[in-house]
């Protein structure tokens, strides 16, 4: 099958009908637990490219190239023969905002949508979570900084999708309190096609590890449980009003959480925390040929495998797509099963 693409830099487009610049390679690496997309673009020419121009990638293999990178161009390097361009994603903006807010009754999507709309972003998917009675950001940190605490303390996953939207779904094998109002295809349960042994795969690998811990505790500092969210008292000597446990093992961690005001959010909290802490027990990585067509947080089925390797249905938590001049387009993919239900 026959590679296609078209790239546009600022004013430039170079297609594979009409190769402008000589493109000779392009590489983009996305992925749930880095926040930043990148993708490195070589031409065989000197091209005046200027940084912050928008960029888009598409690629495909046997059809029409479709999106795979959306962003902004951040380094341009030239010599006297080639140009290199190093193309950072849209959660760029988010990066670099810093404002001062304060949010009462309010849920996690909302201060999500609201952060994003400051820096300039599109909102795609963005899953509501819980209400939270207060919660306040600072210019101290970045808006990115603020919701990976709100997103890793509730058992999210937050990132940009490949045409630069911003993304807050639950983490996987959530419990049905916090998965169900986006039901299974959104939580990443349902996808592309498979992966087939001797028929796509190039090459796998995996890898199992115990999780980062096994038990959670958690504990908050105010006693709105036992009055109410709008109670302005902060501390209590009670550690049981708001104290949440999930997870059962001996490689517990004991977590601090102002945001726990209320029993139930202690628990979310707990939950959350688990959940994110078994997401890498169990990885796989495959090398097939170029499939645009897949996305962070989708679900890919590796099949067909032989006896004791690496193989099964798991969530896309990296990817990289290649495309050369002489090796064509492959993607190589990281994915990992859902975490098991959390249970109390």
């Amino acid at each position: 099958m026959k590679p296609t693409f078209q790239l546009a830099l600022g004013l430039l487009r170079s297609t594979d009908t009409a190769p402008v610049g000589g493109p000779t390679a392009v590489t983009v690496d996305r992925a749930i637990d880095v926040p930043l997309d990148v993708a490195h673009i070589r031409f065989g020419t000197r091209q005046d490219l200027a940084v912050g121009a928008t960029v888009s990638v598409r690629l495909g293999l046997g059809a029409a190239p479709s999106d795979v990178f959306t962003g902004t161009v951040g380094e341009v390097r030239t010599t006297l023969t080639a140009t290199s361009v190093l193309a950072v994603g849209a959660m760029r903006t988010l990066l670099d905002l810093r404002v001062a807010a304060a949010y009462s009754d309010v849920t996690i999507g909302t201060i999500t949508r609201d952060l994003a709309s400051r820096a300039g972003l599109v909102v795609g998917d963005v899953h509501d979570g819980p209400m939270l009675p207060r919660f306040a950001v600072d210019v101290f940190r970045s808006g990115h900084e603020h919701l990976r605490d709100l997103a890793d303390s509730f058992g999210l996953d937050l990132y940009a999708d490949r045409q630069g939207h911003l993304v807050l779904r639950p983490v996987p094998g959530g419990t049905p309190g916090l998965t169900s109002a986006l039901g299974a295809t959104s939580a990443g349960l349902a996808g592309p096609g498979p992966a087939r042994y001797g028929a796509d795969v190039i090459a796998a690998e995996g890898a199992r590890r115990a999780a980062t811990f096994d038990a959670v505790t958690v504990g908050g500092q105010s006693p709105a449980s036992t009055r109410g969210n709008t109670a302005a008292s902060w501390l209590t000597t009670d550690e049981q009003v708001t104290r949440a446990d999930a997870g059962s093992g001996d490689r517990r961690v004991v977590v601090v959480a102002p945001l726990a005001r209320t029993k139930d959010l202690a628990n979310d909290i707990a939950q959350g925390r688990l959940r994110h802490a078994g997401r890498s027990a169990h990885l796989v990585e495959v090398t097939v040929p170029g499939r645009p067509d897949l996305d962070l947080g989708d679900t890919l089925a590796v099949t067909g495998m032989p006896e004791n390797a690496p193989g099964g249905t798991g969530q896309v938590r990296a990817l990289r797509h290649q495309f050369t001049a002489d090796r064509g387009f492959t993607t190589r993919l990281r994915i990992a099963p859902p975490t098991p239900e959390v249970r109390p």
